[in-house]
Protein backbone atom coordinates (compact mmCIF):
# COMPACT_ATOMS: atom_id res chain seq x y z
CA UNK A 1 0.00 0.00 0.00
CA UNK A 2 1.28 3.57 -0.78
CA UNK A 3 2.14 6.08 1.81
CA UNK A 4 -0.91 8.63 2.36
CA UNK A 5 -3.94 6.16 1.08
CA UNK A 6 -6.57 8.99 0.25
CA UNK A 7 -9.98 7.79 2.23
CA UNK A 8 -12.88 9.02 1.55
CA UNK A 9 -16.32 8.40 4.16
CA UNK A 10 -19.97 7.93 2.99
CA UNK A 11 -22.22 7.86 6.16
CA UNK A 12 -25.37 9.82 7.20
CA UNK A 13 -23.97 10.01 10.61
CA UNK A 14 -21.81 13.04 11.16
CA UNK A 15 -20.43 12.91 14.93
CA UNK A 16 -19.15 9.54 12.93
CA UNK A 17 -17.32 11.69 10.35
CA UNK A 18 -16.26 13.99 12.66
CA UNK A 19 -14.25 11.97 15.25
CA UNK A 20 -13.38 9.46 12.16
CA UNK A 21 -11.93 12.10 10.73
CA UNK A 22 -9.60 12.93 13.52
CA UNK A 23 -8.20 9.60 13.93
CA UNK A 24 -7.27 9.81 10.20
CA UNK A 25 -5.39 12.95 10.34
CA UNK A 26 -3.18 11.09 13.10
CA UNK A 27 -2.78 8.09 10.93
CA UNK A 28 0.35 7.55 9.29
CA UNK A 29 -1.00 5.79 6.03
CA UNK A 30 -4.08 7.22 5.36
CA UNK A 31 -5.63 10.41 4.94
CA UNK A 32 -8.94 11.68 5.45
CA UNK A 33 -9.83 13.23 1.78
CA UNK A 34 -13.53 14.35 2.09
CA UNK A 35 -16.78 13.29 3.41
CA UNK A 36 -20.32 12.90 2.07
CA UNK A 37 -23.89 11.53 3.97
CA UNK A 38 -24.73 10.10 0.80
CA UNK A 39 -23.31 7.94 -1.87
CA UNK A 40 -25.38 10.55 -4.29
CA UNK A 41 -23.35 13.77 -2.46
CA UNK A 42 -20.42 12.02 -2.81
CA UNK A 43 -20.32 11.56 -6.30
CA UNK A 44 -21.61 14.66 -7.25
CA UNK A 45 -19.27 16.36 -5.04
CA UNK A 46 -16.73 14.30 -7.15
CA UNK A 47 -15.29 12.93 -4.12
CA UNK A 48 -14.96 9.33 -5.44
CA UNK A 49 -12.36 10.64 -8.01
CA UNK A 50 -8.88 10.88 -6.67
CA UNK A 51 -9.43 8.26 -3.68
CA UNK A 52 -7.71 5.21 -2.73
CA UNK A 53 -10.62 3.54 -0.81
CA UNK A 54 -14.26 3.83 0.24
CA UNK A 55 -15.59 3.50 3.95
CA UNK A 56 -19.68 3.08 3.23
CA UNK A 57 -21.61 3.08 6.16
CA UNK A 58 -25.00 1.38 5.19
CA UNK A 59 -28.00 2.23 6.66
CA UNK A 60 -31.62 4.34 6.25
CA UNK A 61 -29.77 6.64 3.78
CA UNK A 62 -27.36 4.35 2.41
CA UNK A 63 -28.88 0.98 1.10
CA UNK A 64 -26.70 -2.26 0.00
CA UNK A 65 -28.43 -1.33 -3.79
CA UNK A 66 -25.88 1.96 -3.66
CA UNK A 67 -22.67 -0.07 -3.67
CA UNK A 68 -23.08 -0.52 -7.15
CA UNK A 69 -23.72 2.69 -8.30
CA UNK A 70 -20.83 3.93 -5.97
CA UNK A 71 -18.11 1.12 -7.33
CA UNK A 72 -19.61 2.28 -11.04
CA UNK A 73 -18.74 5.76 -10.19
CA UNK A 74 -15.19 4.59 -9.15
CA UNK A 75 -14.12 1.76 -10.73
CA UNK A 76 -10.95 1.64 -9.21
CA UNK A 77 -11.30 2.59 -5.86
CA UNK A 78 -12.22 0.06 -3.24
CA UNK A 79 -15.69 0.30 -1.19
CA UNK A 80 -15.46 -0.98 2.52
CA UNK A 81 -18.87 -1.55 4.01
CA UNK A 82 -19.34 -0.61 7.74
CA UNK A 83 -22.59 -2.43 8.73
CA UNK A 84 -24.47 -3.33 11.38
CA UNK A 85 -24.99 -6.44 13.62
CA UNK A 86 -27.82 -7.47 11.43
CA UNK A 87 -25.32 -6.74 8.31
CA UNK A 88 -24.51 -10.38 7.47
CA UNK A 89 -27.61 -10.98 5.42
CA UNK A 90 -26.33 -8.21 2.96
CA UNK A 91 -23.53 -9.66 2.39
CA UNK A 92 -24.09 -11.79 -0.99
CA UNK A 93 -25.25 -8.39 -2.23
CA UNK A 94 -22.74 -6.49 -1.57
CA UNK A 95 -20.20 -8.79 -3.29
CA UNK A 96 -22.12 -8.61 -5.91
CA UNK A 97 -21.81 -5.33 -6.15
CA UNK A 98 -18.24 -4.82 -5.86
CA UNK A 99 -17.21 -4.39 -1.80
CA UNK A 100 -14.32 -5.55 -1.18
CA UNK A 101 -14.45 -4.88 2.11
CA UNK A 102 -17.05 -5.95 5.06
CA UNK A 103 -16.80 -4.37 9.15
CA UNK A 104 -19.38 -4.61 11.78
CA UNK A 105 -19.79 -1.30 13.06
CA UNK A 106 -19.23 -3.07 16.89
CA UNK A 107 -15.86 -3.95 15.91
CA UNK A 108 -14.53 -0.99 16.46
CA UNK A 109 -12.20 1.45 14.87
CA UNK A 110 -8.80 -0.66 14.69
CA UNK A 111 -10.38 -3.05 12.63
CA UNK A 112 -12.09 -0.29 10.23
CA UNK A 113 -8.57 1.19 9.83
CA UNK A 114 -7.32 -2.46 8.80
CA UNK A 115 -9.40 -3.06 6.16
CA UNK A 116 -9.01 0.41 4.93
CA UNK A 117 -5.48 -0.01 4.60
CA UNK A 118 -5.73 -3.37 2.98
CA UNK A 119 -8.50 -2.49 0.65
CA UNK A 120 -6.40 0.62 -0.58
CA UNK A 121 -3.44 -1.89 -1.11
CA UNK A 122 -5.83 -3.80 -3.80
CA UNK A 123 -6.29 -6.68 -0.93
CA UNK A 124 -9.94 -7.80 0.58
CA UNK A 125 -11.17 -7.62 3.75
CA UNK A 126 -14.20 -9.87 4.48
CA UNK A 127 -15.54 -12.14 6.91
CA UNK A 128 -14.64 -15.27 7.05
CA UNK A 129 -17.07 -16.80 8.18
CA UNK A 130 -20.20 -15.97 6.89
CA UNK A 131 -18.06 -16.04 3.72
CA UNK A 132 -17.17 -19.75 4.08
CA UNK A 133 -21.26 -20.24 4.83
CA UNK A 134 -21.63 -18.24 0.82
CA UNK A 135 -19.37 -20.58 -0.74
CA UNK A 136 -20.56 -23.55 0.82
CA UNK A 137 -23.80 -22.82 0.10
CA UNK A 138 -22.96 -21.89 -3.87
CA UNK A 139 -21.43 -25.16 -4.22
CA UNK A 140 -23.87 -26.87 -2.93
CA UNK A 141 -26.17 -25.39 -5.54
CA UNK A 142 -25.99 -27.22 -9.28
CA UNK A 143 -23.92 -25.54 -11.39
CA UNK A 144 -26.44 -24.26 -13.71
CA UNK A 145 -28.09 -22.16 -10.87
CA UNK A 146 -24.66 -20.53 -10.54
CA UNK A 147 -23.14 -19.45 -13.47
CA UNK A 148 -19.36 -18.23 -13.70
CA UNK A 149 -19.87 -14.40 -15.04
CA UNK A 150 -16.60 -12.92 -16.14
CA UNK A 151 -15.65 -9.94 -18.26
CA UNK A 152 -12.98 -10.53 -21.16
CA UNK A 153 -9.57 -9.54 -19.74
CA UNK A 154 -7.80 -7.22 -21.73
CA UNK A 155 -4.02 -8.05 -23.26
CA UNK A 156 -2.38 -5.93 -20.29
CA UNK A 157 -4.67 -7.48 -18.05
CA UNK A 158 -3.73 -11.06 -18.74
CA UNK A 159 0.14 -10.10 -18.82
CA UNK A 160 -0.29 -9.01 -15.05
CA UNK A 161 -2.33 -11.87 -14.01
CA UNK A 162 -0.08 -14.44 -15.81
CA UNK A 163 2.80 -12.48 -13.80
CA UNK A 164 0.64 -12.83 -10.78
CA UNK A 165 0.51 -16.70 -11.44
CA UNK A 166 3.89 -16.44 -11.65
CA UNK A 167 4.60 -15.72 -8.31
CA UNK A 168 5.59 -12.54 -8.54
CA UNK A 169 4.96 -9.24 -6.39
CA UNK A 170 3.40 -6.50 -7.73
CA UNK A 171 6.86 -4.42 -7.64
CA UNK A 172 8.58 -6.53 -9.68
CA UNK A 173 5.30 -7.16 -12.05
CA UNK A 174 5.62 -2.94 -12.51
CA UNK A 175 9.55 -3.50 -13.31
CA UNK A 176 9.09 -6.26 -15.36
CA UNK A 177 5.89 -4.64 -17.07
CA UNK A 178 7.33 -0.93 -16.92
CA UNK A 179 4.49 -0.04 -15.03
CA UNK A 180 4.16 2.18 -11.75
CA UNK A 181 3.25 0.57 -8.56
CA UNK A 182 0.01 1.91 -8.41
CA UNK A 183 -0.51 0.94 -12.32
CA UNK A 184 -0.21 -2.30 -11.00
CA UNK A 185 -2.62 -2.45 -8.30
CA UNK A 186 -5.24 -0.69 -10.95
CA UNK A 187 -5.02 -3.96 -12.94
CA UNK A 188 -5.04 -5.66 -10.17
CA UNK A 189 -8.27 -4.40 -9.16
CA UNK A 190 -9.78 -4.64 -12.62
CA UNK A 191 -8.92 -8.35 -13.27
CA UNK A 192 -10.27 -9.17 -9.83
CA UNK A 193 -13.67 -7.33 -10.49
CA UNK A 194 -13.70 -9.24 -13.72
CA UNK A 195 -13.20 -12.28 -12.44
CA UNK A 196 -15.71 -11.66 -9.73
CA UNK A 197 -13.45 -12.78 -7.09
CA UNK A 198 -11.84 -10.69 -4.09
CA UNK A 199 -8.48 -11.29 -3.62
CA UNK A 200 -5.03 -12.32 -6.46
CA UNK A 201 -4.69 -15.70 -5.42
CA UNK A 202 -8.44 -16.38 -6.29
CA UNK A 203 -8.14 -14.64 -9.57
CA UNK A 204 -4.68 -17.10 -10.27
CA UNK A 205 -6.55 -20.39 -9.05
CA UNK A 206 -9.73 -19.46 -11.37
CA UNK A 207 -7.38 -18.41 -14.35
CA UNK A 208 -5.70 -22.07 -13.64
CA UNK A 209 -9.00 -24.05 -13.17
CA UNK A 210 -10.38 -22.26 -16.80
CA UNK A 211 -7.18 -22.54 -18.50
CA UNK A 212 -6.74 -26.44 -17.50
CA UNK A 213 -10.15 -27.36 -18.00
Amino acid sequence: MKQDAAVVLVDSRQGFIDAFALVLQAHRRLKFAGAAPSVDAAVARGLTRGCDVIALGLDERNGVEDIGRLCAAAPDVGVVALVGPDGERLLLEALMGGVRGWVLRRSGVKELLEALEEVAGGDAHLPAEPVRSLVAATLARPPASAPLRTEVLTGRESAVLDCLAAGMTRHDIGTALNLSDNTVRTYVRRILRKLHVHSAPAAVELATSVRHG
